[in-house]
């Protein structure tokens, strides 16, 4: 047998293992729940506005994705799996760290910079490939999403993503991770660059720059993005949120479940793995835990 045919029923087995391993995991309780109440919302402002586009905004880490796109995945001291700044940095496409020692250092300045404050560590990471085509970026970053990361998306996550794209729901993401990294993971999903909002530098000439461009998606800056959003699409309406943590998405959920809907209807936010809520978001959000990820039984 040819070399090459050998190499495409490889790749055919390994798509086989993957849909296998897609069909046993199984969705948490919660699931049936949280789209029954996205469905009767979006009933009731239909009732009154036929036009209405619903939306719902979905942060990625920890939310989609069980662990970090940037940072990797460890539990119990053991790694699951690496995360892009390092697959990247391991592969020569920063010109910042490079050669062996490369990871290393970064790891230094990178823990230097997060005692700093989150505000600076987490754009730089979108910082580090200064003068490096995008293209080869994007091709690296699609390549390790197939192998490697969308195994790890929550079952339940994209249970409730597929409902809702049943109901008419335009499905967008809003991460504090590099947009790099973030496009090519949504685009797995089906998800356009216009329905993408993450860390962002500009791009000149095809290269990449360290311009980053505003406003970056953290904290009160993803509010300001799901409202640039919300504003562009003609008809839209927030209807639900989804995030996994306070202080990254705890401002963005109560803006979705805060704003005024026409026909008694209500925004909807679900808080995964986010623990206890913090003061100022008490019985704002609906609170679940979930732990079964699509490459696992």
């Amino acid at each position: 047998m040819k070399l090459g045919a050998m190499s495409k029923i490889s790749s055919l087995l390994s798509l086989c293992v993957v849909l296998v391993l897609a069909g046993r995991a199984e969705t948490e309780s919660h699931v049936e729940e949280v789209v029954a109440t996205v469905r009767e919302n979006i009933a009731k402002l239909k009732a009154v506005c036929p036009e209405v586009v619903p939306m719902a905004f979905w942060d990625f880490d920890g939310t989609i994705l069980k662990g970090d796109i940037s940072e990797g995945l460890e539990e119990d001291g053991v790694k699951r799996y690496a995360g892009l700044v390092e697959r990247t940095i391991e592969a020569g496409l920063s010109p910042v760290y490079k050669g062996a020692g490369g990871w290393q250092q970064y790891l230094v300045d990178y823990r230097r910079m997060n005692e700093i404050g989150r505000w600076l560590a987490w754009p730089y990471n979108a910082q580090l490939f200064l003068g490096v085509k995008a293209a080869d970026l994007d091709a690296f970053c699609q390549a390790e999403v197939e192998r490697v990361y969308r195994k790890w998306y929550f079952a339940s996550s994209i249970a409730i993503w597929r409902e809702l794209e049943k109901l008419g729901v335009e499905n967008y993401v809003v991460s504090a991770s590099p947009e790099i990294f973030v496009r090519n993971t949504a685009a797995s999903l089906g998800v356009t660059v216009d329905r993408t909002r993450a860390i962002r530098v500009a791009v000149d000439g095809g290269r990449m720059t360290t311009r980053l461009v505003y406003p970056i998606p953290f904290g009160e800056g993803k509010v300001e993005n799901v409202r640039e959003l919300v504003l562009a699409r003609p008809n839209g309406v927030a209807v639900a949120g989804f995030g996994n943590s306070y202080s990254t998405d705890g401002a963005f959920l109560r803006y979705i479940v805060s704003q005024p809907l026409p026909g008694g209807a209500k925004g909807f936010a679900l808080m995964i793995n986010g623990g206890k809520a913090k003061p100022g978001f008490e019985g704002l959000f609906r609170c679940v835990e979930q732990q079964t990820v699509l490459g696992q039984p």
